[in-house]
């Protein structure tokens, strides 16, 4: 909604002329809250809340408007909102009284009751009428709630929009009892030139605000007017409008890209960085060039993620001895901006090479039994557990895929003694869990795939994020995932809602994008089921109830992965169709779910569902399980619809072996008049028993194979 125009009136059974629109949509309103700096990282959703707050608020106020802009920088959020009325529109309410047989006598007059509904809403009589409503006649007028000022609108939302700002950790100041992100300073509030009064605590609103922190901490700007915000601010080094801020930066960083021919390494980093001054200025700074020899994922991470600097790259892809600093300090002090930095920088990345060269004086193999003391969970012991467990399932995966398991049980048994290093006990390191692992399996003489698995386990680690590649590494990720959320479900670390603090819906997501890329061929079933037996001694409830639970968070899972339109895009009644068989095998079950929803679509199919539909509502009724007794058949289309089913049964089972769904359910979709023609003809339930149990037999037939391809009862089509 961002600079969007808004043209939908807030006020319900009223028009304003053309006129008295021009004369009333022409005021200005600017809000700008003044904080202390904060984090980068909730500007966004917090400007995100304002702006749905005032469209919602003002909508419900009765104040209409056209236009709206947002502000933000780290010591401020601001709106300016536009075409917004002198006041609310007058709302003229229907206020019903009592019955009219008990507000008039015989004659006609206004009982003791109808006179003291006049008088209880200040009214005369000619103001009533009778209104006709389902309980019959009532006494009834309508008042005019006439409109508030909008100032005395905006100065009652404003201090409960700042209230309700939502934010995960809050503070207080001074004595103040009101809550926020951090310390607010100050509050301008303008309605055109009109300061609205705000009072919150002991901070009072004005027409005052402040430049850049670099030119003076006491250095006031006196806003006369909504027009004059921005320009303002920006002779005094701020630069409220995001885009704008983003793209000076952008600009400043490919200047820089240009002088040294080089690329910054992560792009990423400009909304951060964004968020992060008011005024940028990208200075080019230096590190000694013997830091290269580290890692570059460690050089990187201290760069990007430690100090928000962007790295910088050759174009042959290799890390320079540069970086890009954005600043929020004055031009003039560019020199001691930039010797600043680099004295940073270089404490920095001499830490990090105290910690990589102390770690390489212990193999990684010799850390495993380290990882006794480190506890995984409180209930599910440490990592070293776990690492046992990850190499039993990986054992039992690399059987079932057929892939050799020596590199997979020794990749698993390393997995986890990256944690029990310098490097990852630094907590601005720990996001290269996994490569840690990986460079030191490299360091030591391991194999290749044995130390990419080692990285790989943890892939993917968000939504779009690359897959493992290498069959270890695969496995090994599966496993990894297998084990977190079985364990987890064991001692009733079960997600709710957005609680789900051991990720497991991530992990969930990450095992069927595994599967679904790569096309395995895997049941889940089996997998959970020995990963439950390996869990026995944790599971502090009973092992049925426990693999229920997880047969429902999966099947959870599966539905929102198969509906992402990123991924396969399949309808809500599609899943439903096709989960009501088997839902272990996900190569299988996403297979039968992309050919059915392109056959969905088909005119002729959906015919075919609606014979099916009949079957199977027909057969909701029946206990029967007598068998089918050709001898029984009197009519031509019951023999039909048998000899039809007869004649497509061995091609059919051929295709289902082969998991053809494709031409499964073209074999299904030749039924389709045999079908129509039994429901045409032929009366199902007749008095004679045998009969009618018989044809509830054949229509049993039939449903026995439909579904095996889906349940096509749960797809919704028109004429059903």
């Amino acid at each position: 909604m961002r600079n969007a125009s808004y043209r939908k009136s807030g006020c319900r059974n009223h028009k304003f002329s053309k006129l008295r629109k021009e004369q009333l949509l022409n005021k200005k309103f600017l809000l700008e809250i003044g904080v202390e700096e904060v984090p980068s990282s909730i500007i966004k959703d917090a400007m995100d809340f304002i702006e749905v707050f005032f469209v919602k608020n003002l909508m419900n106020s009765r104040l209409h408007f056209t236009e709206m802009k947002r502000y933000s920088t780290p010591r401020r959020f601001a709106i300016t909102i536009f075409g917004l009325p002198d006041k609310q529109e007058d709302l003229i309410e229907e206020v019903m009284g009592p019955p009219a047989k008990i507000s008039y006598d015989k004659q006609g007059n206004l009982t003791k009751a109808g006179l003291g509904f006049l008088k209880s809403k200040n009214a005369k009589q000619e103001d009533i009428y009778l209104k006709q409503t389902d309980k019959g006649k009532y006494l009834a007028l309508k008042k005019i709630i006439y409109g508030k000022d909008t100032t005395e609108i905006l100065g009652q939302i404003i201090p409960q929009l700042i209230e309700q700002i939502p934010f995960k950790k809050s503070m207080k100041w001074g004595t103040n009892k009101l809550t926020f992100v951090r310390p607010i300073r100050w509050i301008l509030a303008l309605l055109n030139e009109q300061v609205i009064s705000v009072k919150l605590e002991d901070i009072c609103s004005d027409r005052i605000t402040f430049g850049n922190r670099f030119e003076n901490l006491d250095n006031t700007i006196i806003i006369n007017n909504v027009d004059e915000y921005e320009n303002k601010l920006m002779q005094h080094f701020v630069i409220p409008n995001v885009e704008k801020r983003k793209e000076l930066i952008k600009q400043q960083v490919k200047a820089i890209e240009n002088e040294i021919h080089g690329k910054i390494a992560d792009e990423k980093l400009f909304d951060t960085v964004t968020n992060l001054v008011e005024y940028p200025l990208a200075i080019l700074c230096k590190f000694d060039k013997a830091f290269l020899n580290l890692p570059q994922e460690i050089l990187i991470t201290t760069l990007t993620e430690t100090q928000k600097y962007f790295a910088l790259k050759g174009y042959d892809n290799k890390l320079l001895p540069y970086f890009i600093c954005i600043s929020n300090g004055s031009p003039q002090a560019k020199d001691n901006i930039r010797y600043g930095n680099e004295k940073v920088i270089r404490a920095r990345l001499s830490d990090a090479k105290f910690y990589y060269d102390e770690d390489q004086k212990v193999p990684l193999h010799s850390r495993i039994e380290q990882l006794n003391k480190i506890v995984y969970q409180e209930k599910l012991g440490t990592l070293y557990e776990k690492s046992i467990r990850m190499q039993k399932i990986g054992k039992f995966l690399a059987k079932e895929l057929n892939v050799s398991p020596e590199k997979v049980i020794r990749a698993a048994m390393l997995s986890k003694a990256d944690l029990t290093t310098l490097m990852l006990n630094e907590k601005e390191y720990t996001s290269l869990q996994g490569f840690i692992g990986y460079q030191y399996a490299l360091n030591d003489g391991e194999n290749e795939e044995v130390a990419k698995a080692i990285y790989e386990q943890y892939l993917p680690k968000f939504k779009n994020d690359i897959l493992p590649n290498t069959n270890t590494g695969i496995i090994l990720s599966l496993a990894e995932k297998i084990d977190n959320i079985v364990s987890c479900f064991c001692v009733g670390l079960i997600p709710s809602g957005s609680n789900d603090p051991f990720a497991l819906r991530r992990a969930a997501q990450g095992i069927l994008k595994i599967l679904y890329n790569y096309k395995i061929n895997l049941n889940l079933e089996k997998v959970f089921i020995f990963t439950l037996d390996i869990l026995q001694d944790k599971i502090i409830s009973e092992k049925g109830k426990v693999k229920m639970q997880i047969d429902d968070f999966l099947q959870q899972r599966i539905k929102t992965f198969l509906s992402d339109p990123d991924i396969i895009g399949v309808e809500y009644d599609v899943i439903d169709a096709v989960m009501a068989g088997d839902f272990y095998h996900i190569l299988d079950l996403t297979r039968r779910a992309e050919d059915l929803q392109a056959f969905k679509n088909r005119n002729d199919f959906r015919r075919l569902v609606i014979g099916y539909k009949r079957v199977a509502n027909i057969l909701m009724s029946s206990q029967s399980e007598n068998e089918l007794d050709i001898s029984l058949f009197q009519e031509d289309a019951e023999k039909s619809l048998y000899q039809k089913i007869m004649l497509i049964k061995p091609e059919f089972e051929t295709e289902l072996y082969k998991k053809n769904y494709h031409r499964i359910f073209e074999l299904l979709l030749s039924c389709r008049t045999e079908i129509d023609n039994l429901f045409d003809n032929v009366m199902i339930m007749v008095k004679d028993k045998k009969i009618r149990e018989n044809r509830m037999a054949l229509l049993r037939m039939v449903k026995s194979l439909f579904l095996k391809g889906a349940d096509l009862s749960k797809l919704v089509v028109e004429g059903v």
